[in-house]
């Protein structure tokens, strides 16, 4: 039975470094970017050719890149978003309702720079924190999926 990793980036402000690291060390199948510094998803995405991933732009970001995305990987729905147009730096009702109304399993956001990763009013809520180490320690998150169940982890 096969399995699929993701890993989850944000708020990478610039420095690439994490992420490269992450790609190199957990090999994934796919990447979510969930903005600031849109720049650095395409970075990643150039030095990455053959790896899928998704991305969303933030509050720091001035592109022509989608504010959200509903993407499936092996039969879970996820719903990313930065997070600064569900103002969650003022709580995660406004995430929660909007993953419900999507329909989506999981809702990964960033913005906050705080990792979170627990479940919430049915959904699962997943913030890897900031990839740039920006006003916090650094990280991301590794989720795995396999069949229509999945799994997520800070690192």
């Amino acid at each position: 039975m096969n399995s699929m990793k993701i890993l989850v980036f944000s708020d990478s402000h610039g420095r690439l470094g994490l992420m490269l690291d992450a790609i190199e060390k957990e090999r994934p199948q796919r990447v979510f970017f969930l903005g600031d510094n849109y720049r650095d998803g395409q970075a990643l995405a150039d030095a990455c050719p053959d790896l899928a991933i998704d991305m969303v732009q933030g509050n720091c970001d001035f592109c022509a890149g989608p504010d959200e995305l509903l993407v499936e990987a092996e039969g879970v729905r996820f719903f990313l978003t930065h997070g600064h147009r569900f103002y969650a730096k003022s709580g995660t009702d406004r995430l929660v309702d909007a993953g419900k109304r999507k329909g989506a399993a999981v809702v990964c956001f960033g913005h906050t720079h705080q990792a979170l990763n627990q479940p919430e009013q049915g959904v699962w809520l997943l913030n890897p924190g900031t990839a740039g180490g920006v006003h916090s320690r650094p990280g991301y998150a590794v989720v795995t999926v396999r069949e229509g169940t999945y799994r997520a982890e800070l690192r």
